[in-house]
């Protein structure tokens, strides 16, 4: 089977059992194209990801007079540290919208 075999296969089965249509009525799911779907992955994955690592390696810990803020970002750490490194270079590496939003976030600082 070829490789364009194979994903018609596997569209018609998404298409079939209708995950597509419901997730669209449950608010789980948009329709984008692919250029927009970068540039928002960019945006949030990207940036959450990049501010999740930076915080881990600076060493942010959990106090006695942490704050509802400090703990948002302690939560973000262990979110972002439990996913593979594969993940974040996925996201620099192929996603030509990642090279501004580390320029964005340079300028920030």
């Amino acid at each position: 089977m070829t490789k364009l075999e194979l994903e018609m296969m596997r569209k018609d089965r998404v298409e079939s059992r209708g995950f597509l249509t419901f997730l669209l009525k449950k608010g789980r799911m948009v329709g984008l194209s692919f250029i927009e779907h970068e540039k928002y992955a960019a945006g949030s994955q990207f940036v959450t990801h990049t501010v999740g690592r930076v915080l881990e390696r600076f060493g942010v810990e959990s106090s006695l007079i942490n704050t509802k803020g400090y703990e948002t970002l302690l939560n973000l750490v262990k979110n972002t540290k439990g996913d593979s490194f594969d993940l974040y270079y996925g996201l620099f590496m192929y996603n030509q919208n990642s090279l501004e939003q580390l320029e964005r976030l340079d300028m920030a600082f």
